[in-house]
């Protein structure tokens, strides 16, 4: 019966931000604290080690800081908060086990002139991701291998198509941090920093978007050229219509209901898509039961990454508490160069840390609350939030520890590393120079 409170958690977070109820957030994390202590064991291994690094650090900040009372309803808000973003978002995955379509679409997708293949395939890995977050990954993956079985291929032409399909997904999902209204990046950055827009970040979210694409174009276009060559389908995909309109009504609605309420696009579809899948589900089984199973078994294959988010939100403010970032805000306030240095360590801290096994969330936490110190000062901080994106955005492809790189080494059989390193090097090491260059082009436009 234990597995009955991450849903309930869930429900009372997203009661909490559809009335603006604060206090339900109490019983959001009381429901979702209760879950993971019954179910600790059922974790996997990194989970459980950052579980107990964050309790550790909670105890330290008790016992050396004397903290004020208000800062423990700051903090169970946060873990409540982004447990159930992610939990939210990745209801997702309950709709494509539903709709037969989306076995389709790799078929869509490797249609057409050749020159488009990989940037078709890397907007809609990024749009699908912005929606299923990791979800996607899964999905895409998982439907490839269902595709490719379709068609007499060798071992060698399989695992070489496999592999680009998979590189290219992968890209586009790093898009996500830099573009998308509904990633955790530009959830948690509006979050601490409502002066700082989703709107206001975009055209800079785009430039990095830009480049990466360009980047990845000209070394993965011609495999997905092979495979395209290889299988010589030409019979059409069907129900890519109806797919592509039911997202358009869904993005339409998450931006209409940012619009009239208080709330940013991130928690306008933290409310609307388990909403819609609550909906959908209900008129497809007839049975108000079946739902809420269907609801918490899926809430439950998530429960890893929905506790590193939650530990990351409580991490994130602990050491925002423990570590003077007011001192360090002001001492950076005091000349606009320090801002630059910022962003740079941004981008690249949150990439050597995912490598060694820190979360990006962790990092990307106390970061968003240096920057709101700053944003306080009344230093621009769209330097260093750019570069917070950034960082991220490489990171979910550039860590061996990382939901992603773990999930494409699964379908593909190979080690993680090799999904990270051999896959991924030399991609990231050609952008991370544009990159660098973009955050001094921001700099100079927003000194």
């Amino acid at each position: 019966m234990s597995v009955v409170l991450l849903p309930l958690g869930v429900a009372f977070e997203l009661l909490a931000l559809a009335g603006q109820w604060r206090f339900l957030s109490w019983f959001a994390a009381a429901a979702l604290t209760a879950y993971f202590l019954l179910n600790f064991r059922r974790l996997l291994i990194y989970p459980r080690i950052l579980g107990l690094v964050t309790l550790g650090m909670v105890i330290v900040l008790a016992v050396l800081k004397e903290p004020e009372p208000a800062l423990w309803g700051r903090l169970a808000s946060s873990a409540a908060y982004y447990a159930s973003f992610l939990g939210a978002l990745g209801l997702m995955q309950l709709l494509a086990k539903h709709l037969p379509h989306l076995r389709e679409m790799h078929k869509a997708l490797l249609t057409g002139p050749g020159i488009w293949l990989y940037p078709r395939y890397v907007l809609t890995a990024g749009s699908i991701g912005s929606i299923l977050n990791f979800g996607m990954m899964a999905l895409l993956c998982g439907t490839l291998n269902q595709h490719l079985q379709q068609y007499t291929l060798d071992e060698a032409r399989r695992r070489a198509g496999m592999r680009a399909v998979m590189v290219t997904t992968l890209r586009g999902f790093a898009l996500v941090p830099l573009i998308a209204p509904t990633s955790v990046t530009i959830a948690m950055i509006t979050r601490e920093m409502p002066e700082l827009t989703w709107a206001a970040m975009l055209p800079y979210g785009l430039a990095a978007s830009v480049l990466l694409l360009l980047v990845g174009w000209r070394r993965e276009n011609p495999s997905l050229v092979a495979l395209r060559d290889n299988i010589d389908d030409p019979t059409p995909a069907t129900g890519m219509g109806q797919l592509l309109l039911g997202s358009l009504l869904g993005l339409t609605a998450i931006g209409v209901l940012a619009w009239l309420t208080v709330l940013t696009p991130s928690q306008a579809a933290m409310l609307l898509i388990p909403l819609g899948i609550a909906s959908y589900l209900l008129w497809r089984e007839r049975s108000p039961r079946e739902v809420v199973n269907q609801i918490t078994d899926n809430l439950v294959s998530m429960h890893n990454e929905m506790f590193i988010f939650a530990c990351a939100g409580v991490l994130g403010g602990v050491l925002g508490s423990i570590v003077p970032v007011d001192q360090i805000a002001v001492w950076l306030a005091q000349e606009p160069k320090y801002n630059m240095l910022l962003a740079v360590a941004s981008l690249f801290g949150i990439i050597l840390l995912a490598m060694l096994g820190v979360a990006p969330i962790v990092s990307l936490a106390l970061l968003v609350g240096l920057l709101a110190q700053l944003a306080q000062q009344g230093v621009p901080i769209m330097t260093p939030a750019l570069g917070l994106m950034c960082g991220f955005s490489i990171a979910m492809i550039f860590s061996p520890f990382g939901p992603s790189a773990l999930i494409l080494a699964r379908f593909a059989g190979v080690k993680p590393r090799e999904v990270v390193f051999s896959w991924n090097g030399r991609f990231v090491v050609t952008v991370l120079p544009l990159l660098l260059l973009l955050l001094l082009v921001t700099h100079w436009l927003n000194v």
